[in-house]
């Protein structure tokens, strides 16, 4: 436990891309494509993060950590989300 995963990494790095992205472009983050594009990667990631899979946690504990996942990231998934606010 506690050992990162590929599936951790990969969330880790698109959630950073994202985050450095926001930095850069200010209010047009909302708009720009790049920027969409990831985020449906990373909406995508996290719903596969909660997913049944014979060698992964049980469902209960994968769904805490995927709401947990998508929690952390909201700012970067939807508007009006901001950490700390």
């Amino acid at each position: 436990m506690g050992e990162e995963t590929a599936e951790d990494l990969r969330i880790g790095e698109t959630a950073a891309q994202l985050r450095a992205m926001k930095q850069a472009l200010g209010d047009s983050y909302w708009q720009d494509e790049e920027v969409h594009a990831l985020q449906q990667t990373l909406r995508r990631l996290i719903g596969s993060y909660g997913a049944w899979g014979e060698n992964r946690l049980p469902m209960h504990q994968r769904a805490r950590a995927a709401a947990r996942l998508e929690s952390e990231n909201a700012d970067l998934l939807w508007p009006g989300r901001a950490s700390g606010g």
